[in-house]
């Protein structure tokens, strides 16, 4: 049997843009330490083979502090084979850490945008794939025909987008075609199911970990055992987490609240009852209608208030007002909601919670209110 522990877009030395500084510094040295704990897991589980399916490297200029990383985890597991297919952030050129760096033997890295094989016969297990060499790749890889023996396990390692053909023209039809045992996938985050096609298998692991929140949710790796059963193969496979921490957008109905304490009693409600806690980066909308009067002060909760790692607030709560009567309002007042109306009807949440803002304070100033957070 072979054991295939299959990565991608682990993205060292991303800068992690979050607002604050010091947890973005935080987040690069936990990506380090979840690449880390990946190798070490393929070591004490004794894999054959590790396929890292592109973008290594956030991009072509990388800190020699994590090419030593690398490299030293390669070496410190002698008896598995790392196979990396270099992606459009971390593309094969005379200047990329891939051609100035020396690996070490165990380490078959990829180097041409033509589909090329590393037979390992100790195994039986062949893996072909390709490497970029700039930001995009302008033929398809997979386009001429190929004929993989079929009497041993055939792993393809590519870094595409198979849905939309962006960065490289390589599409479900083109690794069908290749009667690969399985696709092992790189390029898009977000990962997903192993999915079939004909008698292959394919999927993307995913990134090691969310680096925005457009990655939302657990992170990590795909496991594939290859054997032969009764004289056919047989392919079984498993998602298994590595992240650290996770990224989670949560919507909160705040309806009613008219302090703080009761905002931030709702949302850490929510956050628990979502399993959300300290390993989480968790942006929350707030939505709902609150009395003009409230003072929720939605930009002063912290993620210690809600029992998390990091947290953004976006208050898109409206002020609980009868809008019909404010239509018709005469006075000043009904001048000021009338101009705004237009924004507060607008399909843009950032619009919306402006103008909701916005109508929240000029009427409080308007009512003589005092505004304390303004």
């Amino acid at each position: 049997m072979a054991k295939i522990l299959h990565i991608a877009d682990v993205h060292l030395d991303s800068p992690f843009s979050l607002l604050d500084p010091q947890k973005s510094q935080a987040r690069r040295n936990e990506l380090r330490g979840t690449f880390t704990s990946a190798m070490m897991y393929a070591k004490m589980e004794k894999y054959d083979i590790v396929i890292i399916a592109g973008d290594l490297f956030d991009c072509e200029f990388v800190t020699r502090e994590t090419m030593d990383l690398i490299t030293s985890q390669f070496a410190a597991n002698p008896d598995c084979k790392f196979v990396i297919a270099p992606g459009n952030h971390d593309f094969y050129s005379s200047a990329s850490p891939y051609s100035k760096t020396k690996f070490p033997e165990n380490v078959y890295i990829f180097t041409s945008e033509t589909l090329t094989c590393f037979r390992f016969d100790d195994i039986g297990v062949d893996v072909y794939g390709y490497a970029f060499t700039g930001e995009k790749m302008e033929k398809n890889p997979l386009a001429a025909a190929i004929y993989v023996d079929r009497d041993r396990i055939n792993i393809l390692a590519a870094h595409a987008d198979i849905y939309s053909k962006a960065y490289c023209p390589v599409g479900v039809e083109d690794i069908v075609r290749g009667a690969y045992d399985y696709a092992a996938l790189g390029h898009i985050h977000n990962g997903g199911d192993i999915q079939k096609s004909g008698n292959t298998y394919y999927a993307y692991s995913g990134s090691l970990e969310g680096g925005s929140f457009g990655e939302c949710g657990l992170k990590g790796a795909i496991i594939c055992d290859a054997a032969w059963i009764g004289g056919k193969k047989q392919l079984k496979f498993k998602a298994r987490r590595f992240c650290t921490r996770r990224y989670e957008k949560l919507d909160v109905d705040i309806s009613g609240a008219v302090s703080g304490k009761e905002v931030i009693a709702k949302v850490r409600r929510a956050a628990t009852e979502n399993g959300y806690g300290n390993d989480t980066l968790l942006r929350v909308r707030l939505l709902g209608n609150i009395p003009v009067s409230a003072d929720i002060r939605a930009d002063k909760i912290t993620a210690e208030d809600i029992g998390v790692y990091y947290l953004e607030v976006r208050d898109c709560s409206a002020p609980l007002l009868d809008y019909e009567e404010l239509k018709n309002d005469i006075s000043i007042r009904g001048a000021f909601f009338r101009e705004l109306l237009p924004q507060l009807e607008s399909e843009d949440d950032a619009v919306r919670a402006r103008a909701s803002k916005a109508l929240h304070y000029g009427l409080a100033a308007l009512s003589g209110d005092d505004i304390v957070d303004f």
